[in-house]
């Protein structure tokens, strides 16, 4: 017990979020393991990257002012997120094999009378469609420049707070995704194969959207996109994730906050525009964004109380 108190004691919350999501996924590769492809891979890639943050969270709390140590410390966790996201796919078609996309699609007409993906095209233009391609590709750099920000800024308060709630809110956008399942407007409402020729752009665009679809499961060579792209959008990831960036570089007076709000924004109405999202998502996405900044602070405080310390 007083050694399971002392790694404890080294973990920050971000471990303890990472560590759970990883526990999470050990246990749905035991639960599912006749209907995984590579479920004693999987569930030993889990219990590596496990060790491996405990070990590290030791060995770091050593040294504590060491630089290299510190910078690691607050890089580790990209890859980790990447991969934690990567994984949620494996599992979501296990724990709920329905797609909600009718549902969404009757939710978005109850409210608007339309199809708001059918109804904006009206003011498509290959500019805008560039531009707001471009700002969709901007969701991983957003939070990357407020983190470089504060990183230089010197002040461990705001990026440890920042780094922990954001992390926290792409592992609850992960965990979300189990209970509705869709694909998405540019399958169910429009042809996917025509999505260039009917939503064209300038030079980026393109290359942007096969990069998007590459992430999603979609390569140029899938036979049905359908069948195989990624099962992610109730609620809309990008709007929840780049809602909580804009209200972080607020709330800390990031001095790139209004480029981060106009680009966010803008990224968030790209999400109906390019077909990746129904209304309804973004509705969902601002509002699990809220819970987000509402209930992290309270679970981290639930963590210091069992040990886990704030950061290095």
């Amino acid at each position: 017990m007083n050694k399971l108190k002392k790694i404890i004691n080294v973990l920050t919350i971000s471990d303890a979020y990472i560590l759970g999501m990883l526990l999470l996924y050990s246990l749905l590769s035991i639960l599912f393991w006749s209907e995984l492809a590579t479920p004693l891979l999987n569930l030993a890639s889990y219990i590596v990257i496990s060790t491996a943050v405990v070990v590290f969270a030791i060995v770091s709390s050593k040294y504590k002012g060491g630089k290299v140590f510190t910078l690691v410390r607050r890089l580790y966790i990209i890859p980790i997120v990447f991969f934690i996201y990567s994984n949620i796919h494996l599992f979501i078609p296990l724990v709920n094999p329905q797609d909600y996309d009718n549902t969404l699609i009757a939710w978005d007409l109850a409210i608007f009378g339309v199809n708001p993906t059918e109804w904006i095209t009206q003011f498509a233009s290959p500019i805008l469609t560039e531009y707001l391609q471009f700002t969709y590709m901007m969701f991983y750099v957003l939070p990357f420049i407020l983190g470089i920000e504060f990183t230089l800024r010197d002040s461990d308060d705001n990026f440890f707070e920042f780094a922990r709630i954001v992390i926290f809110g792409f592992f609850f956008s992960y965990i979300l995704y189990f209970f509705m399942p869709a694909i998405g407007p540019r399958f169910t409402i429009h042809d996917f194969s025509m999505l260039n020729s009917e939503l064209p752009g300038l030079y980026l665009t393109n290359f942007f959207r096969d990069l998007v679809n590459a992430g999603g499961g979609v390569m140029p060579d899938s036979v049905n996109p359908a069948e195989v792209v990624n099962r992610d959008c109730m609620p809309s990831g990008h709007t929840m994730m780049t809602f909580i960036t804009i209200l972080i570089a607020f709330k800390f007076k990031s001095k790139y906050k209004w480029f981060v709000a106009v680009i966010g924004f803008s990224l968030i109405f790209s999400t109906v525009y390019l077909r990746y999202h129904y209304v309804v998502d973004v509705f969902a996405g601002l509002v699990f964004a809220l819970i987000t900044m509402w209930i992290e602070p309270k679970i981290e405080l639930l963590l210091r109380s069992l040990g886990f310390y704030k950061y290095n």
